[in-house]
């Protein structure tokens, strides 16, 4: 398997930026992010440091966090979970998060984190990344059009089981 590579610096003009995976030390900080992004969807966020340490630092990840800094301040997060399609032996990636603080919105930070999260992608050999928001997020589905995603149709009803 192909080690991942950390992401580069931005190269926008308008925002000093820069773009690497998470540490521990952007726990808080990223647990705030995850927090105001939950509110925004209407849920309760039940995530604490503990279990994202687990998630991010097991010997084999779940998920990967890619944190945006701005003059020594993390303003927003890419976190990627891996997913596959076995019948072919292929990798893919899901942008499962993307969050930037409102007050940095429309600077360029989310399609910094999408072309990182695009490289991290290939760096482990995945064959697609994939994103998804909610039906009336028109905004998103506009700014994930302008950064080279193509609409994917269903494949289908899906469905939950609670498993506790």
């Amino acid at each position: 398997m192909t080690k991942p590579r950390p992401a580069k610096t931005s190269h926008l003009t308008h925002v000093p930026l820069s773009i690497r995976p998470m540490e521990r030390g952007d726990c808080a900080r990223v647990l705030q992010m995850i927090d105001a992004l939950t509110r925004q969807h209407g849920d309760r966020m039940s995530l604490d440091e503990a279990a994202l340490i687990d998630l991010i630092y097991a010997p084999s990840p779940w998920a990967r966090i890619l944190v945006a800094q701005s003059h020594g301040k993390i303003v927003g997060y890419a976190a990627l979970v891996g997913g596959l399609q076995l019948q072919f032996g292929l990798r893919t990636m899901d942008l499962h998060h993307l969050y930037v603080d409102a007050d940095q919105r429309g600077m360029g930070i989310g399609r910094a984190l999408i072309i990182a999260a695009r490289e991290t992608a290939r760096n482990l050999d995945c064959v697609q990344l994939t994103v998804g928001t909610h039906a009336e997020n028109k905004p998103a589905q506009a700014a994930y059009l302008a950064c080279g995603f193509e609409p994917l149709a269903p494949r289908g009803p899906r469905f939950v089981m609670a498993l506790s």
